[in-house]
């Protein structure tokens, strides 16, 4: 997973480069079905008894469960990216990166990383609201003390 350029940080990449790495959402969402399909493929295995070694089966429960946790996370990190909340560029992998779009291309929804305006911009929001409820949270002096 790639991540994100911080301001000020170094990189052999310019700003030119960051944008025309945009995240294909039909690559993520089809990666998360090839997860979900070798979950599928471990239980069949299983039900089947066509493992390779009864020591296979006792680990298919345990694989599968972690397989579809991960599956899980990372669909709560796509909603997030989607929703707003999070950066695409915490996204990016070699599988999802996809440029702008071309004449011809499928059609998809493609992700572009924040700028780092966009980064500091959150940042600064999201501490405005972590300092007010902090300010809620203090407790009020008691009347007449």
């Amino acid at each position: 997973m790639a991540e994100p350029s911080l301001p000020g940080a170094t990189s052999a990449e310019s700003p030119t480069d960051e944008a025309e790495q945009l995240v294909s959402l039909a690559a993520e969402l089809c990666r998360l079905g090839d997860a979900v399909n070798a979950a599928v493929l471990l239980i069949e295995a299983l039900t089947q008894k066509s493992l390779p070694a009864p020591k296979a089966a006792e680990q298919v429960h345990a694989a599968v469960g972690a397989v579809l946790e991960l599956v899980q996370a990372r669909l709560d990190q796509v909603r997030r990216v989607v929703s707003g909340v999070e950066d695409p560029a915490t996204i990016l992998s070699p599988t999802n990166k996809t440029g702008e779009p071309q004449p011809g291309d499928d059609p998809d929804v493609r992700l572009r990383p924040w700028t780092a305006e966009r980064r500091t911009a959150y940042r600064a929001q999201q501490k405005v609201a972590t300092d007010r409820n902090e300010e809620r949270e203090k407790p009020t002096p008691a009347r007449g003390s």
